[in-house]
Order: structure tokens, then sequence, then C-alpha cells
């Protein structure tokens, strides 16, 4: 039987959707490439600013610095100015940083660079899910969190092994010189493909009217008073250290350091991590959905997280092989961090539950800020070893061990914490 014009019509407009919401997520790979790139550099950039490790981990933080406080104004911002609009100055900004960047020749400016690069970045993951509240239906709004997520792994992954590859033989200037161009010309495909809203649609999750800063502050004023709140961001922090510290900027030291691997090698084993957190995302989940349990699933895998990393730091001796199946398990455990974005939602009143998932997103962030120069601090602290040709420390795998030490210890942290958590068993606090 032949299609009528109609159903021709609904599957091409179905399709044009996904299309709009698909462009949105290669902003999002494109703050992945940004994000994890200072770890993959890290030997060029201590010799090219002439840092310590204290320096180094604040250089990466200032990304985080921008881009965690945003988070809360962002979805207000692209309420009162379009997608379309935000996306593309967005992006631009983030293509300025980077430019910036390249281009520094003292820390300072670099800095400068990495708090722009963060600044436009920070608009990216919310902008695929206005997009898909404006574009898709309401049971298509998870599918396109857990996969942009999952696209944005997979992308850090793949730029990592870009990175390695391309820093060894031209240098990190010549390596991010491509990554500029990428970015104008994303900025050019946003423009001419994404539309604010499909013609005369009715908005599934705008029903109200635009957030007004007014109301943001009333919002935030209400939440700040709500302990579970507290304790579900902070849960969320703890058990995103993994990523947000070693995964995404001092993990590749620590296996070229520790394990005495190539850059390659090293690489490879942290993409193991981000293989693992592709695929627990989704499974983890759907389990939780299914049992309708919310914290004992985040707590029985923080709790096996936490083996795995002690397994890392305090084993010695490690092969190659049980490296990458500790890397791999630690990424599937610490991939349930999302459930925390749940009950947030599910804690808070529905008025406000928007709000409160960006609030929860912002302190998850917030680790990567305040822990990533810890680590460096730690590292100068700890280190005895004198100073190499270049006049900067050589750190050893006690160093480091000590250092990341912290990572393990938030893990447990928040596993405790994690017991104060209200089970909501997946109802909102409206019903």
């Amino acid at each position: 039987m032949a299609m009528s014009y109609s159903s021709v019509k609904h599957t091409s407009g179905a399709l044009y959707a996904w299309f709009i919401c698909l462009t949105g997520m290669l902003f999002y790979c494109y703050n992945y490439f940004l994000r994890v790139s200072p770890s993959v550099m890290e030997s060029s950039l201590t010799q090219a600013f002439h840092i310590t490790a204290t320096q180094f981990g604040a250089l990466a933080g200032f990304y985080y610095w921008s881009y965690t406080p945003m988070q809360l104004p962002a979805g207000m911002i692209y309420d009162r100015f379009g997608a379309r609009l935000v996306l593309v100055v967005a992006c631009l900004t983030a293509v300025l940083g980077l430019m910036l960047f390249i281009n520094a020749n003292t820390y300072s400016v670099a800095g400068a660079g990495r708090l722009l690069i963060g600044f436009g970045t920070a608009f990216s993951y919310i902008g695929v899910l206005k997009l898909a509240s404006l574009w898709l239906p309401p049971n298509r709004f998870a599918t396109i969190a857990g996969l942009t997520t999952a696209t944005g792994m997979t992308c850090a992954a793949l730029s990592e092994k870009y990175l390695s590859t391309v820093v060894d033989a031209l240098g990190y200037k010549s390596a991010l010189h491509s990554a500029v161009i990428a970015g104008i010309i994303l900025s050019i495909i946003i423009l001419l493909l994404i539309r604010g809203r499909p013609k005369n649609s009715i908005q599934n999750y705008e029903t109200q009217s635009a957030f007004t800063f007014g109301q943001l502050i009333k919002s935030l004023g209400e939440l700040a008073k709500h302990r579970q709140m507290w304790l579900i961001g902070m849960v969320g922090c703890l058990l995103y250290l993994p990523a947000s510290v070693f995964l995404d900027l001092w993990g590749n030291p620590y296996l070229e350091t520790v394990y005495h691997l190539t850059h390659k090698q090293a690489v490879n084993i942290s993409d193991l991590t981000f293989a693992g957190w592709i695929i627990s995302g989704p499974v983890i989940g759907m389990l939780s959905d299914k049992i309708r349990l919310r914290r004992l699933p985040l707590m029985i895998s923080g709790g096996i997280a936490g083996v795995l990393l002690c397994t890392i730091f305090y084993v010695p001796g490690l092969n190659v092989t049980t490296l990458g199946i500790c890397f791999f398990f630690t990424g599937f455990c610490c991939g349930a961090h999302p459930l925390c974005f749940a009950l947030s939602k599910e804690s808070s009143p529905s008025r406000i539950c928007g709000t409160a998932i960006a609030a929860t997103n912002m302190l998850i962030m917030a680790g990567g800020a305040f822990f990533q120069p810890i680590v460096g601090k730690l590292l100068d602290w700890h280190t005895t070893s004198p100073l190499g040709p270049n006049g900067l420390p050589i750190y050893t795998a006690s160093d480091f061990t000590f250092a990341l030490s912290i990572i393990p210890l938030g893990v447990v942290f928040g596993i405790v914490l994690a017991f104060f958590i209200r089970e909501t068993h997946c109802r909102a606090m409206s019903e």
C-alpha cells in the first residue's frame, strides 16, 4: 500500500526534528573535545608555560570556573533569545577562547582562553535539551538526553586518540588549529540549519512564560533551604570525581608516570573508561526505572567504583590487561551518576524541577573546578624529587598515588552521604 502524502510529510518532519537535535549534539561533542584536550597535552603545556602541577591543574580548571555557574542561567537565556542565536554565539565564544589559548604567550592569557571556552560550551548540553523540548515529543526527551551523553563520551575517546597522535607529531598548537576551523564551520552549520521551533507548534515544555532572573533567584533560594538537594548535588559531585578529575585531566599523566606506559597506551586505557561509561548510562538507568529505586544502584555502583580505584592506585604491578579491565568497569560503575538528576527532579516541587536539575548539574561540575587544582597542589606539596633539566619538578609514582588518593576518598565519602538521601521510588514530589 502506498504511503499517504500526510504520512510522508509526518515522517520527513520527524526526521528533520531529529536532524536539528543531532546538529545541536555536534556542539556538545565539540565541548568534550575542548574539555579533555589538556590531559593529552600536559607535558607540552607545562613546558610551554613553564608551570608546576598546581598551575597546570588550575589552567585546566579555569574551564569549569565559567562552565559551572553558567548552568543556572543558561536555560533562561535560551528562553529569552532562542536556540539558534544562543548556540551560534556560544560556539563562536568557545572558538574565540580556543584562539586566545593557542596564541597565548603567558599563563594568564591561556587561563583567560580556558575561561572563555568554558563560558561558551556551558550552553552545549542544555542546548540539545532545549532543541529536544521544542522539536521532539515528550516520550523522546530522555532518549535524546542519554544519547547526547553517550555521544559526548564517544567524542572524548576519539578526541584523545586524535590529539595524542597529532600533538606528538606537530605540537599542541597545530593540533588545536584544526579545532578552530571546525568550530567556525560548526557555527555556520548551526546558523543555517537550526530553527527555533516548528511552525504552528504547541510547546510541550514551555507552557509557562520564560523564567525571569528574579524568578530564578527565588527558586534558588527555595532550593538552598532543601537539605536533600544539597546532599544529592554533593553525592553527584563526589561520584563524578573519577571523570572530572582523573579522566578529564590526571589519568594520562598518572598512567605514564606510575605504569611507564607510552602516551598512546595511556590514551587507549583511558578510552576504556569512556567505553564503560557509554554502555552503563542507559543500562543502569533502565535498571533503576525497573526496580523503582534510585539510591541503591547509586550506592552499589559507587562502592564497586571505589574498590576498583583502590586497586588501580594501591595494588602494585598491575599489567596492561588488568588495568584495562579496571578502567572499563570503573567507567561502567561511574555511569550511574545521572541518577542524581532523576533524584533531584523527583525530590523537588514540579514548578522548579528544571532549576533543581540545573543546580544539581552545577554542583556536580564544581568538582572539576575545585579538585583539579587540589590534585596539582598535592603533587607539588608531596614531591621531594630534584628539579628536572627544564627547571620543573619531576613527579614520581608515589607523588601521583598520594595526590590522587583524594578521588577514592571522595567516592567513599559520597557513598556515606548517599545513606542520608531520601529514596524517591521513581515518584515525583507532586504525586
